[in-house]
């Protein structure tokens, strides 16, 4: 299977070798934690990565944290995106909640254009859905922006924090009403900021992953200086 399907290294140590080389090739995946989890430490690693080691344009999508202050959080890891932003290799967009489903494409197509996005992340994607609670409205704009990633070719990374219980153990975790994410992406990559005991405080799990013989079990992650360090048991 790994030598025929195309994958979107991370470079993120100890996570591509989970599944067998990193994400499917223009796939749409879906980070899932709690806050602090490390959900954004992964986007920015992942975009910092594909440009400085991969050749590879991102574009990071922010609906509500401040711009600046994501990238001061990447400037504590060594990762200058304010400078790749600068040679135009990794772009910043921010959105208001409120901006229509047809203005955002028309942004995401003009700027994955001029720029040759090839790695693109949302953070929070939840927001696209909070002017609606109509579940076939929100199955509408969520399966509209990953088609729409899909046809022009870019591995997109959603960060979403619906689950409210990120226990390992518990029995069932909570979602809510983009629990469709789950249905409509290729990949689901669970981070828990209670990890597994003696390997790590953090753990990550990739709960789905299409076209890929994956590890299913949850492994210890750590976050130091250097970003995400995943670290399989043994």
């Amino acid at each position: 299977m790994s030598d025929i399907i195309e994958r979107c290294q991370t470079g993120i140590k100890g996570f591509d070798a989970l599944c067998q080389g990193g994400f499917v090739r223009n796939s749409v995946n879906v980070l899932v934690g709690g806050p602090g989890s490390g959900k954004s430490t992964f986007l920015m690693q992942f975009l910092f990565n594909g440009a400085t080691k991969f050749n590879e344009n991102g574009l990071y999508c922010s609906f509500e944290p401040d711009i600046v202050e994501t990238l001061k959080d990447a400037q504590s890891f060594g990762w200058d995106l304010a400078k790749l932003d600068q040679e135009n290799k990794v772009k910043f967009m921010k959105f208001s909640p409120h901006t229509s489903i047809e203005d955002l494409k028309s942004e995401l197509l003009k700027t994955i254009s001029t720029y040759n996005i090839r790695r693109i992340c949302f953070d929070p994607v939840s927001v696209l859905t909070l002017n609606s609670d109509n579940q076939g409205k929100i199955r509408e704009i969520i399966f509209d922006i990953a088609s729409l990633m899909k046809r022009l070719r870019v591995t997109t990374l959603l960060a979403d924090e619906t689950i409210q219980s990120t226990n390992l153990y518990s029995e069932k975790s909570t979602w809510s009403e983009t629990d469709i994410l789950k249905f409509l992406a290729d990949g689901i990559i669970l981070f828990y900021e209670a990890g597994i005991s003696g390997i790590s405080d953090r753990a990550i799990q990739i709960s789905k992953m299409r076209r890929t013989l994956h590890i299913r079990n949850p492994v210890g992650m750590r976050i130091d200086t250097n970003g995400i360090n995943v670290v399989p048991a043994g």
